[in-house]
């Protein structure tokens, strides 16, 4: 189902051809925010075990992908794709749990309401699956505007640093029982 904003929209791919392009636009996307994140070092970007069972979107612009984001969902805070942001933090947190990740957006294609686009679909795909709970790291103010505006709150630091020049936050969103029936 696409989700859409204006002109453009968001969708679930499943395409190889899609997410190995999504893989190059987190790179190109980092790298034009000054550096990669710190967890890049261990992993192979593409072929990280959490890319293998998330759901995608991506934001298509003349048939490449323009802003991605990528959402997995898993029992437990342990399980997740960020576990070492998440700690102190699992008793807050009501399974199934859906972590936001991996939100890259084109420097040609910022300011333009993407990254809010592409959360509010995950939002939606979190709903449907019946998830307790949303989370996500933040480290740019306008992302952490941008989810405290989608209701989400802000639980604290995360334990570590994924950028040298900008400290992590975790935030959450805590689904209703109505979004859950």
């Amino acid at each position: 189902m696409p989700y859409s904003s204006n002109s453009f929209h968001a969708e679930i791919v499943t395409r190889e051809i899609v997410l190995d392009e999504i893989a190059q636009l987190r790179i190109d996307a980092w790298t034009a925010n000054g550096e990669l994140p710190a967890f890049i070092a261990n992993q192979d970007i593409r072929n990280d075990e959490h890319d293998k069972h998330a759901i995608h979107f991506a934001v298509m612009h003349e048939e490449h992908p323009v802003a991605a984001a990528r959402i997995c969902i898993h029992a437990t805070a342990q399980a997740g794709s960020d576990p070492e942001s998440l700690q102190g933090y699992e008793e807050m947190l009501t399974p199934p749990i859906a972590t936001l990740s991996r939100l890259v957006v084109h420097p040609d294609f910022r300011r333009l309401g993407l990254g809010f686009l592409l959360t509010q679909a995950r939002i939606s795909v979190a709903r449907e699956r019946r998830c307790g709970c949303i989370v996500g790291c933040a480290e740019q103010p306008s992302r952490m505007k941008q989810l405290e505006t989608l209701g989400f709150n802000r639980l604290g630091p995360t334990k570590l640093r994924y950028l040298s020049y900008a400290e992590s936050f975790v935030y959450m969103l805590r689904m209703q029982d109505k979004d859950r029936s």
